[in-house]
């Protein structure tokens, strides 16, 4: 037990790639503000040197699909490209992507704490759920190193990992919802209810398909939300 209590942040992290049980068991024991202000500033600095190359694309990809709607006047395309431009000169979207990293870990930790106390009847606290959260969050950063150099090389962000592979690209609810059935999505999963197995000592099996029926709940109502928003 004192080896895992004193398991450092770097052997946490390494463990999360290796064998994820030592990290979460560490974890359990207890969760320091380093484990918390470590892997985000990680996550967060990968974040922003990944996005001074991908958000130039993304603006360009943006422009084309205004470009080439219909929905919309030549005006309104006019308006809608200035505020592209305006808004591709400004750092608000650096900051913006700073906070939304901050938002998607609360609501990670909020809603895998919901999982494990009222779903899985445990007794978490959300600092705990926080530092899984947190490791966790790890998986972006390969993620995105993979995913960047890719996009880069393309000039698109078209770049996915999804089972959207396997057809071609469309508006259809079909596509939407295939492009959340991502391979670092279910990567997570697992390591999610790896982490809630052990912190409520039970089964990875129960833990994963509770989590899953929850993600997978979670995968239609964004791609039925995605379908609100068109260009």
């Amino acid at each position: 037990m004192n080896e895992i209590k004193k398991k450092s942040i770097a052997s946490k992290i390494v463990s999360l790639f290796w064998e994820p049980s030592l990290t979460f068991n560490a974890l359990k024991v207890k969760v320091n503000w380093m484990d918390l202000a470590i892997p985000m500033l990680i996550i967060i600095v990968a974040s922003l040197i990944s996005s001074s190359y991908i958000i130039p694309i993304a603006m360009n990809d943006t422009r084309a699909r205004i470009e080439n709607s219909e929905r919309f006047p030549d005006a309104q395309k006019e308006a809608a490209l200035e505020r592209i431009e305006k808004r591709a000169e400004s750092p608000v979207q650096y900051v913006t992507t700073i906070v939304a990293i901050g938002v998607k870990w609360l609501v990670i930790a909020g809603m895998m704490l919901f999982i494990g106390n009222f779903l899985l009847g445990g007794e978490l606290t959300f600092v705990t759920m926080l530092g899984v959260s947190a490791y966790i969050g790890l998986i972006d950063v390969v993620n995105t190193g993979i995913k960047t150099p890719l996009i880069v090389s393309q000039q698109s962000t078209k770049v996915y990992s999804s089972l959207a592979l396997l057809m071609e690209e469309s508006s259809t609810f079909l596509y939407r919802f295939l492009s959340n059935i991502d391979i670092f999505a279910i990567w997570k999963i697992v390591l999610f209810s790896i982490a809630l197995g052990i912190l409520l000592n039970k089964k990875t099996s129960k833990t994963f398909w509770v989590i899953l029926i929850v993600w997978l709940l979670y995968a239609i109502a964004a791609a039925m939300l995605a379908g609100l928003v068109k260009f």
